[in-house]
């Protein structure tokens, strides 16, 4: 990566394309920030305020038709905890072109990235060919997850807690489970949501949207209520290495764009409550998941054997096209047969501490220390 490249990345996270009152709502209402971190805040400022006419623009000449457009085919959710392998089998899933999914671009400007041409130049020209914390590639019209581009059209999404890594809880309990906070503001999140939906669902010329997004691990019950009949796929992971690779994430990406100064022991907090909170609630609420509209996955099956993994997907969700997308599911298993994953050390201290935090996981599930 060129240093121009570098610099920028350091300067931005998953708020590219913010508005600016969103984006003031946020710096100004989530405690104190480091003095150094203010060039990164003035460039999002800057970044945001080229965008308003952008913004206008889009919403002006589009406004109605997205409102009118129709999810005819109800969506596919992929969760499942942030390293559990929900890109990889994203990534694997919309070869098939019957599916239409949210891209990188649109993640990064929901607001503005059908009408302009502005910001797909600047995404071109800075936007890193592989993500940082496990080399995958990127690309501005790969798949990406809805949660972006939620941060970029409501300031109450939970990435945007990544700027204020110490009120992640806060985040998690308020924007995830939606505690504490006014029905306005719950209701608020569903038409945004929707209307997200509905403008992918336009783009992506009606085609079935299958979407990946960790946050929606915890959200079942709410996207029951918006979309009854919709499919999901739940992949999950050996615990010991979601950790590992979380705080690796947490290294690589999060801290480059955090507002705040955080120690260790809090991010390793963050990460133990986040996941256990977010599991007890996935356990709980995918009960009410209509039978034949949830799929488990163990990543390291998929690893396996993806093929049967993807037909046992299309067997149980009742999916059509399987045979004519078996092709492409070909070619993009021997395009990634290179790729290598991270591989971690597992201290005994380590070891111990996630089988005290997440001990109802890795016996459930049956995982050995990796």
């Amino acid at each position: 990566m060129s240093h121009s490249k570098y610099a920028l990345k350091t300067q931005i996270g998953p708020t590219m394309g913010i508005s600016l009152k969103h984006w003031l709502k946020l710096i100004l209402t989530n405690g104190s920030i480091a003095l150094k971190h203010y060039p990164r805040i003035f460039f999002i400022n800057l970044l945001s305020t080229i965008g308003i006419p952008f913004r206008c623009y889009e919403k002006w000449r589009l406004n109605k038709k997205i409102k009118s457009t129709e999810i005819s085919k109800t969506p596919i959710f992929i969760v499942g905890h942030w390293r559990s392998g929900t890109t990889h089998l994203h990534n694997l899933l919309v070869q098939d072109p019957q599916f239409g999914y949210i891209t990188m671009l649109q993640a990064a400007f929901p607001k503005s990235f059908i009408t302009s041409n502005f910001f797909k130049n600047f995404m071109n020209r800075f936007l890193p060919k592989t993500r940082p914390m496990d080399s995958m590639k990127m690309g501005i019209y790969k798949a990406q997850e809805e949660e972006m581009a939620l941060g970029n059209m409501f300031p109450y999404s939970f990435y945007n807690g990544w700027y204020f890594p110490r009120r992640m809880l806060e985040f998690y309990f308020k924007y995830v489970r939606f505690n504490q906070i006014s029905i306005s503001l719950r209701e608020q999140w569903r038409r945004i949501y929707d209307y997200l939906l509905k403008k992918a669902t336009l783009f992506m010329k009606g085609r079935r949207l299958v979407l990946k997004n960790p946050v929606n691990t915890a959200l079942i019950k709410f996207l029951l209520d918006l979309y009854p009949n919709a499919k999901f796929i739940h992949i999950y992971r050996n615990p010991y290495q979601v950790y590992a690779s979380t705080r690796h994430f947490y290294k690589t990406t999060v801290e480059a764009f955090m507002l705040q100064n955080i120690t260790e022991e809090e991010i390793e907090n963050n990460i133990f409550e986040i996941y256990s909170k977010m599991m007890h609630s996935y356990f709980i609420e995918s009960k009410q998941i209509p039978k034949g509209n949830l799929v488990e996955l163990k990543f390291e099956d998929l690893e396996k054997d993806p093929i049967f993994q993807l037909q046992r997907i299309y067997d149980t969700l009742n999916l059509n096209g399987y045979l004519q997308a078996e092709p492409r599911f070909l070619k993009y298993i021997q395009s990634v047969k290179s790729y290598k994953r991270n591989k971690f050390n597992y201290s005994r201290g380590l070891i111990d501490k996630v089988m005290e935090h997440w001990d109802f996981t890795i016996e459930k599930w049956g995982y050995d220390v990796p």
